[in-house]
């Protein structure tokens, strides 16, 4: 489950551009961030979310934007949103300053790969790393879907609160499997697509209306909105570029059947 981050010295020698796509979206015309076939899909998620809230601000003439200046906006807005430390204790504001520091120095990461450990008790169950903090620091929830149901007794014992990782050092140790192991495999290779309709079902009630988020599945971040009651997943594979009706991916079913719709959910 860990995407593996590369060295500091190669995340800063590859300068990549992003085309950027004009989207309607709730009575306004907003720029989207576009990613090709192996590009930084956490900064993508994280800079349309920003976008999409008007809270990051492209001109809508700008045809692409480049990953250093996508990761200048972001610095920018996780210290404009953490700035106020009025009436504030002093141990606050120094935890605070220090999460900060270690969210910025994170950040370049967000280009190519972070670390994501799920756990698999709710949606917003996951491992706390440097990484995951920068999610926390721009207020912006990192959901996912592969959530065990409770109601399977059996499974949800096996699992616990135990994270992806120590799931599967467990199972890859020596030795034959013990009938708890046996469960957590079963129920590993029947969700082998990270998502769950329980946890689907959870993602549909969890979620407020209109909430802005990004959700993680097999290693990928999508920017992902509720409207109406309904979840929806951001479009923004470079094929969609030309395309103006393919804005949102309906997100209401586990094995693939999705509808694609415009700007405006029709």
């Amino acid at each position: 489950m860990a995407i593996p981050a590369p060295s500091r010295r190669n995340a800063t020698v590859k300068r990549r551009v992003h085309k950027t796509k004009l989207i309607p979206f709730l009575g306004r015309r907003t720029p989207i961030i576009l990613q090709d076939v192996n590009g930084p899909c956490p900064l993508v998620a994280i800079c349309n979310a920003l976008l999409l809230r008007n809270i990051l601000k492209l001109d809508q003439s700008t045809a692409e934007v480049s990953q250093d200046e996508l990761v200048r906006l972001v610095t920018k807005q996780l210290l404009d949103s953490n700035s106020n430390i009025k009436n504030k204790d002093a141990a606050y504001v120094k935890n605070q300053q220090q999460n900060i520091v270690d969210a910025i120095d994170r950040l370049p990461y967000l280009k190519t790969g972070i670390d994501v450990n799920i756990k698999f008790s709710s949606i917003k169950s996951f491992e706390f790393t440097r990484e995951c903090a920068i999610f926390d620091l721009l207020d912006i929830s990192l959901y996912h879907g592969w959530i065990v149901d409770p109601q399977d007794c059996n499974t949800s014992e096996a699992i616990g609160s135990k994270s992806y990782n120590v799931l599967m050092s467990e199972l890859v140790a020596r030795g034959p499997l013990t009938p708890q192991q046996r469960k957590v495999q079963e129920f590993l290779n029947s969700s082998a697509t990270q998502l769950t309709n329980y946890g689907l079902s959870c993602l549909q009630c969890g979620l407020k209306e209109r909430e802005l988020c990004v959700f993680f599945r097999n290693n990928h971040f999508s920017t992902m909105f509720k409207y109406e009651g309904q979840l929806y997943l951001l479009a923004s594979d470079e094929v969609f570029l030309n395309e103006p009706d393919y804005v949102w991916e309906k997100f209401n079913k586990v094995n693939g059947d999705t509808m694609y719709v415009s700007g405006d959910f029709k």
